[in-house]
């Protein structure tokens, strides 16, 4: 496996890599492997605090075999070309590209901008997917690729990939816990609550782990009936979708509110929220921003791209802060 060889905890494992993996393989054929929560820790990314986490050397070692081995290969035939995230030659570069295409394919079948785009945002996506409609999709697709004995393993470790995703709640009611289900969490809610509260005697089974190579794999598929409903049956030809971010291009509004009212019933039934504040309907001829850029279709079918001006301020603080260090003699930056 690849990593980050430059970590002591990386060389260390390299090491013994081979005893390690013996072991590892006892385990598993014994049924007696157990993963690990990791450590998690807080990043604050254009204002928004989550938890990352990192998980040890034996864990992700089982992670990156379950997902380049099992799941990866299990699902990918079945996800939409114009699902663009986590994927070898794909990616938010990939994605923005067939945006801009979409839009110049727009203009060569009509001739004109005066059209509709439909944005849909899931919110909190990875922080409120619901475990038991994501085990049944993973346990249908692995189940339908590969042989038995190795689904059933999987498909086991998976199950414990899954517990330690699950969040402690044992100091709210039952009812607390039963409105959790179906509405918005914060992943971050047991960060400054007393220990002593989280006795483990109730768990909340939603929310997957960013930075766990198993969350990737179920960011990318869980949805997919929301991508087959959009382009088989309602036959959407200008679409696509990047993790939680979907966009639909269309001559008629009213086509546009149908199937905004179709995927609703999906993620509704899948445990999706759809962020109702980020979700619109746009002129292609207006400004309009999507995955951090602004675009506009012009009546001579040119898209215009303008980037986010926050994104440039951050930039140049950055670029501000490498030169104090630099200036500093900060060796690290090399």
């Amino acid at each position: 496996m690849t990593g980050s060889r430059f970590k002591y905890k990386t060389q260390l494992y390299e090491m013994t890599q081979l005893l390690q993996t013996a072991k590892l393989q006892d385990e598993l054929m014994h049924g007696a492997y157990r993963p690990g929560p990791g450590q998690k820790f807080p990043i604050n990314e254009r204002g928004h605090s989550r938890y990352i986490t990192s998980n040890i050397m034996r864990d992700k070692t089982v992670n990156h075999l379950l997902c380049d081995e099992v799941i990866t290969p299990s699902i990918q035939k079945y996800l939409a070309y114009t699902n663009s995230a986590s994927q070898k030659g794909k990616g938010v570069s990939f994605h923005r590209k067939h945006f801009e295409e979409d839009l110049h394919h727009y203009y060569m079948m009509t001739g004109s901008n005066e059209g509709w785009v439909l944005f849909i945002d899931f919110s909190g996506y990875y922080g409120n997917l619901q475990h038991e409609p994501i085990l049944a999709t993973l346990d249908y697709f692995i189940r339908r690729e590969q042989e038995p004995d190795v689904a059933q393993v999987a498909m086991t470790l998976i199950r414990d990939i899954f517990r330690t995703f699950e969040l402690d709640v044992s100091r709210f009611s039952d009812e607390e816990i039963a409105e959790m289900y179906h509405s918005k969490v914060d992943p971050m809610m047991n960060r400054f609550t007393d220990p002593k509260l989280l006795t483990g005697e109730k768990t909340l089974k939603k929310g997957v782990d960013i930075g766990n190579q198993v969350s990737q794999d179920v960011g990318i598929v869980h949805p997919y009936r929301i991508d087959n409903y959009i382009s088989i049956v309602m036959g959407c030809k200008l679409f696509g979708r990047y993790t939680d971010d979907t966009h639909i291009i269309s001559d008629s509004k009213d086509f546009l509110l149908t199937v905004l009212e179709g995927v609703r019933q999906i993620a509704e039934e899948y445990g999706i929220i759809i962020n109702e504040k980020k979700t619109r309907i746009c002129k292609l001829s207006s400004f309009y921003r999507y995955l951090q850029i602004g675009y506009s279709l012009t009546d001579t079918g040119r898209v215009i791209r303008k980037i986010h001006p926050k994104a440039v301020t951050r930039e140049r603080r950055k670029l501000k802060a490498y030169k104090r260090k630099l200036d500093a003699g900060g060796n690290e930056l090399f």
